[in-house]
């Protein structure tokens, strides 16, 4: 395909992209973490990794699924953080050290449930969002928004690759 029939499919990814970005602004606000300025950047790296799976439904419900399990195990490290407390320095490296053997061993679970970059990143949001909101947000408010803007990932990805399938097909009949 010429440059020229290629640029539609870039065209229609910015289209995409831009009436997600009014979405992020219209929703935000309603999101259960007060004084947010919007999180289309967890949707940008959920989106990037539906492709990273494989650009299909099940990369999608597999980077979902890994969101899950990277959120839940993110708490679980600063859970077993505050539990290793008395440690001191030590306490967050321990507990990142006895929950990365379990997200990593996730490579050999289920083919559904196997999806360790998603796991690994959902992980980054969780802290990333302690970071950034601090006490303005809690464990479930972070998993409600992450998870929320995540399926809205996995939603652009769909549509990304099955408007492209149709525009590539057309070009391709057109011939």
């Amino acid at each position: 395909m010429d440059f020229k029939k290629f640029i539609v499919i870039p065209v229609f990814i910015a289209i995409l992209a831009s009436a997600f970005i009014v979405l992020d602004q219209l929703i935000s606000p309603y999101m259960p973490i007060e004084g947010n300025k919007g999180f289309g950047w967890v949707t940008f790296q959920a989106w990037a990794l539906y492709f990273l799976a494989g650009g299909t439904v099940k990369g999608g419900l597999r980077t979902f699924l890994g969101y899950v399990i990277g959120i839940l195990s993110a708490i679980l490290i600063i859970k077993l953080a505050g539990v290793l407390g008395s440690t001191g320095f030590w306490a967050v490296p321990l507990a990142v050290l006895v929950m990365v053997i379990p997200m990593c061993s996730m490579e050999k679970a289920n083919a559904l449930i196997d999806f360790v970059p998603g796991i690994f990143v959902s992980s980054a949001v969780i802290f990333a969002f302690g970071q950034i909101y601090g006490n303005s947000t809690t464990f479930t408010s972070s998993a409600i928004t992450i998870l929320v803007y995540c399926a809205i990932a996995m939603i652009l990805g769909w549509a990304t690759v099955t408007l492209r399938v149709i525009y590539e097909k057309s070009v391709a009949n057109s011939k």
